[in-house]
């Protein structure tokens, strides 16, 4: 069963935003399935199709596997919303409206903190060409240095500089960022992300010289998944979303 759906819902839905809110709620299930969760905490935002002023976020009380398309909260960028009863993530609300703002290229942003990349994010260097997979992020991937975003008066600014035209961060002692032009872009980007730092963690765990993809490689595997080429993801994120209708499709409700 999925928790009660928002009042919000009450106000006219077209199928854009619909299909907008369903995407996203599948993004939820699947970090669940992939093992991306961290209680209530994390988020995921889009953007509402034809509304300058709003996007769709998770409501702070919902464990990721209760999330479904009506049950999204629209989020003014003024950091308002509609469900008086519902928790709103202020950390996440200042994160994602920052990113919307600074990139009008992009509809959805992903950020999790997972142990791996937590832990990749707090190594000197950060990511490193150690795998195929870190090839796929290493071109359009930069760092943004910890700040507590309720309280650093400058980092919704400097996350958004920091970011840039990248699509994928690590914020340092903290996480992953990913933004994407669709749900499928910014997942796979993400999925990509998260791989390459388990990955990492692994192979530091047994050594501390690994040999690393040689430049001329790593250039051909960085120009085959850069943005320019995208949006990326559309094969996977076809065979994803028959994977949770199979297993859950609650999401859709």
């Amino acid at each position: 069963m999925t928790a009660e759906k928002i009042q919000d819902l009450q106000r006219p839905i077209g199928d854009a935003e619909w299909q907008v809110r369903t995407e996203l709620a599948a993004l939820y299930r699947l970090c669940v399935h992939f093992g991306w969760t961290d209680l209530t905490a994390t988020h995921i935002s889009a953007r509402i199709p034809g509304d300058d002023n709003a996007y769709l976020l998770n409501c702070y009380d919902l464990l990721f596997d209760e999330i479904s398309a009506s049950t999204l909260m629209r989020v003014g960028f003024d950091g308002t919303h509609s469900e008086p009863d519902r928790t709103l993530n202020e950390a996440g609300h200042l994160i994602h409206s920052a990113v919307l703002q600074a990139r009008p290229d992009i509809s959805f942003v992903m950020h999790t903190h997972t142990r791996a990349g937590i832990a990749v994010s707090a190594m000197p260097g950060g990511l490193r060409p150690l795998s195929q997979h870190s090839g796929f992020v290493l071109g359009t991937l930069c760092t943004h240095p910890y700040q507590d975003i309720t309280e650093a008066e400058d980092e919704c600014e400097a996350l958004a500089a920091d970011l840039g035209d990248c699509y994928a961060m690590l914020m340092e002692n903290h996480g992953l960022l990913t933004v994407g032009r669709t749900a499928a872009e910014v997942f796979i980007y993400h999925y990509f992300l998260e791989m390459s730092c388990k990955i990492q963690v692994d192979i530091l765990g047994g050594t501390q010289s690994p040999i690393e993809i040689p430049p001329a490689a790593m250039k051909d595997l960085e120009d085959y998944s850069k943005p320019e080429r995208g949006p990326h993801g559309d094969r996977e994120w076809k065979a994803l979303i028959r994977m949770l209708d199979r297993k859950d499709p609650s999401y859709r409700e």
